[in-house]
């Protein structure tokens, strides 16, 4: 069965010791404290780490906007489902690194430009590490509003590390992580200054 907001808040309140919830909306103390807490536990977990599984590539739409920083001459749109940018790379597949995101817009002088970022997902989309690391995350945030008994937290924040580190691991074996970075003068000496350019992968 496909998990939830309230059936990850369930496990959660479980973990606490506390009633379970029908909905956020159900009118218990349980419920408004879950609603009021749960995206930002949630998108806060998903910032933490370049999570793989929530890693996306887009090409960004560009704008008629001038840019007031003179420095660039390009304006790109950015997606509405960003968590975390990672980067963002041009037509060939090469990190551009002179950029300057403000709001919901990113400054460059590049005409076609992509971005790697952190997509904010559905909780159906969630593999199984995740949910049990963001359900281990909500307990310890809402513990002590739901039961009141503050020596409960140490506990569940343990918990927690231990079921992020897990996560971290699954995350990484299903697909390692591979960064978006311009060829430098030390990585140029090794390779003994053969390439012009670090090509970013494109697949």
């Amino acid at each position: 069965m496909a998990e939830s907001k309230v059936s990850i808040s369930n496990q959660a309140l479980v973990k606490c010791g506390a009633s379970t919830i029908s909905a956020f909306t159900d009118g218990s103390n349980e419920a408004n404290v879950c609603s009021t807490m749960y995206e930002n536990v949630k998108k806060g977990l998903m910032y933490y780490t370049f999570w793989n599984f929530a890693i996306n590539k887009q090409a960004l739409n560009i704008t008629t906007e001038t840019p007031t920083d003179k420095s660039y001459t390009k304006t790109h749109s950015l997606p509405g489902s960003i968590i975390r940018i990672k980067g963002f790379f041009d037509n060939q597949g090469y990190a551009i690194t002179d950029y300057s995101v403000e709001g919901d817009k990113v400054y460059s002088n590049t005409e076609i430009l992509n971005i790697v970022y952190v997509k904010d997902m559905d909780e159906d989309k969630f593999p199984v590490f995740f949910i049990e690391a963001l359900i281990a995350k909500l307990a310890v945030e809402i513990n002590e509003a739901i039961t009141g008994v503050g020596t409960i937290t140490n506990r569940l924040a343990e918990d927690f590390q231990a079921k992020l580190r897990a996560a971290r691991i699954s995350d990484g074996q299903e697909n390692p992580p591979r960064n978006i970075m311009p060829i430098g003068t030390l990585v140029e000496a090794h390779i003994g200054g053969n390439f012009n350019r670090l090509r970013h992968p494109t697949n």
